[in-house]
């Protein structure tokens, strides 16, 4: 077996032959919980696609609702809909390569509604 084949162990320095492989579903969950943080809103609200660009990195798209503040409040949202869109691409995409390994070519998000972002009361 070749050298390039076989990775190291732990601290042992054993080699092993074999290949790792993230499964398609475990792409797009983990695509689904980075976003889900990154934009704060409910893990269920989020839907994931995750596909290959065609030179082996990944192309991402998120749809999520968009959090807003209490209407009432008078809270001004912390920043423009565009910003928390271009801000939450940057986190996805590097939360996303840290925890998978896999390079991430594009990150699209579409806010196809809104929830309300409600303060949560701490016990």
């Amino acid at each position: 077996m070749s050298e390039a084949a076989v990775a190291p162990t732990g601290d042992s320095g054993v080699r092993l032959p074999g290949s790792d492989r993230i499964g398609t579903s475990a792409l797009v969950h983990t695509a689904q919980a980075v976003a889900s943080e990154a934009l704060r809103v409910a893990f269920r609200e989020v839907r994931a696609r995750v596909a290959d660009d065609g030179r082996g990195a990944l192309a991402v798209e998120i749809t999520a609702p968009l959090a807003l503040p209490v209407l009432g409040s008078h809270a001004l949202p912390d920043e423009p809909v565009v910003t928390t869109a271009h801000r939450a691409r940057g986190t996805i995409a590097a939360r996303f390569r840290t925890i998978t390994g896999r390079q991430v070519a594009r990150v699209t998000v579409t806010f196809a509604s809104s929830v309300v972002d409600t303060p949560r009361r701490v016990r």
